[in-house]
């Protein structure tokens, strides 16, 4: 029986991915790079502070437990089934999606940044009238929101994120817009964008069973708390922290939809299809 091949639509997403993870850096991305440089040595400086390193184990305790208990399971996957069935597609598994045309998963994800970059905003301003002290609830509540937009890409490109590998690349994900700056450009860099479908899998399962699920999760928390209290340390600057802290929230989770939107479409495209259509490893 001849193999399915990819729609012209799949086909132009896929080069669409692949421009996305290999941008040519404009002057903007120069101008950023130059001025979050100078913010990072202010940043190295506010963590000497007294108090700093405890927010910091505290952010991390409290990501924790928002990424083993509570937030991929928030995502409602029986609601998302049946909005594809409200619109002609029978839909009742993870697998079923996988059928669909790329065309009919972008219909659904359509305006989806657009709800968590408000969620996102109206929750930093909120905390940041807080300061210092409101960057401990603040950050987990970004990290849930963000490990929930995370969690709903991927469950409308048909990945069941109740797997443990599944949070764990989630988790991989916000990290690694944690580290990058040029929007893509650093994370065309990094394992999270180079792997996909069972190279992903893979990979992610590799790295809990050689150290465990647990201790693979604290890690990547440790990192993520890490680079997101140094980033949001600006609210404890009075009357600006609840611009800085709205702003920031919103740019971050502009960047991790971005990132999640291309990654589970390359995702979907890879598992529909298979690696090696695309000229990848398909082991």
């Amino acid at each position: 029986m001849p193999r399915r091949q990819p729609s012209a639509y799949e086909r132009t997403a896929f080069d669409d991915i692949q421009r996305w993870k290999n941008p040519k850096q404009a002057w903007l991305g120069r101008a950023v790079d130059r001025a979050q440089d100078a913010w990072g040595e202010v940043t190295d400086l506010v963590r000497k502070v007294p108090g700093v390193e405890w927010t910091i184990e505290n952010v991390v305790k409290g990501l924790l437990q928002v990424a083993n208990e509570i937030t991929q399971d928030s995502v409602w996957t029986e609601a998302i089934f049946a909005e594809f069935a409200d619109n002609g597609h029978a839909v009742m598994t993870h697998d079923h999606i996988r059928r669909l045309d790329l065309s009919d998963v972008d219909k659904r994800l359509d305006g989806l940044d657009k709800k968590y970059l408000t969620l996102a905003a109206l929750e930093g301003a909120a905390t940041g009238f807080a300061g210092a002290a409101g960057i401990v609830p603040d950050l987990v509540a970004l990290v849930a929101l963000n490990l929930r937009a995370t969690g709903e890409y991927a469950t409308y490109c048909g990945i069941d994120t109740r797997r443990p590998e599944e949070r764990y690349f989630a988790m991989e994900i916000l990290d690694y817009v944690s580290r990058s700056r040029n929007k893509a450009q650093d994370l065309a860099l990094t394992p999270v964008t180079t792997a996909a479908g069972r190279v992903a899998k893979r990979q992610s399962m590799q790295a809990i069973e050689q150290i465990g699920f647990n201790n693979a999760m604290e890690r990547l928390a440790q990192s993520l708390g890490l680079r997101l209290t140094e980033s949001k340390l600006a609210q404890a600057i009075p009357v600006t922290g609840a611009v800085i802290g709205g702003g920031y929230n919103a740019y971050y989770t502009d960047r991790v939809c971005k990132a999640a939107f291309h990654l589970y479409r390359e995702r979907f495209l890879f598992e529909k299809y298979g690696v090696g259509l695309w000229g990848g490893d398909s082991r």
